[in-house]
């Protein structure tokens, strides 16, 4: 008969394996790597961050993000660079979305292919993301 502490190994591997064995998939299925397709066009606003960072969507599309943090935030197009002397936002005029409270939203259409630089003009450091339209 095994004693407790082997019955306590034993479903301890159990259950550690078990989320693995959920996990599978199908080995012929290719890898993709690069920009993460945006979910249904959507990009969370969670924990000072855009997520995803990067997405590619169709010409015509529209994007939409949420913010899921208690505070505001912005989706502003630009450029941000980062060097000694700080960081020095700079937008571009193509889109900005004022103050997205909490819970709220806010919507882009993408009509033209092209890269689409953004940032969050309130936390511009740290709050980075690229719109790849096709």
């Amino acid at each position: 008969m095994p004693s407790s502490r082997t019955t306590r190994i034993a479903l301890a591997l159990a259950l550690a394996v078990l989320p693995l064995a959920a996990c599978g998939g199908d080995d012929d299925e290719p890898s993709t790597s690069g920009p993460a397709a945006a979910s249904g066009e959507e990009v969370s606003i969670e924990l000072v961050a855009f997520t995803p960072e990067e997405v590619e969507v169709d010409a015509g599309s529209t994007v939409t993000w949420t913010n899921g943090d208690p505070g505001a935030h912005t989706v502003t197009s630009g450029a941000v660079e980062q060097g000694t002397s700080g960081v020095t936002p700079t937008p571009d005029g193509r889109f900005d979305s004022g103050d997205i409270a909490g819970g709220d939203t806010f919507e882009q259409t993408f009509d033209e292919a092209g890269t689409y630089e953004y940032f969050c003009a309130l936390h511009p450091a740290t709050m980075r993301g690229v719109i790849n339209v096709v």
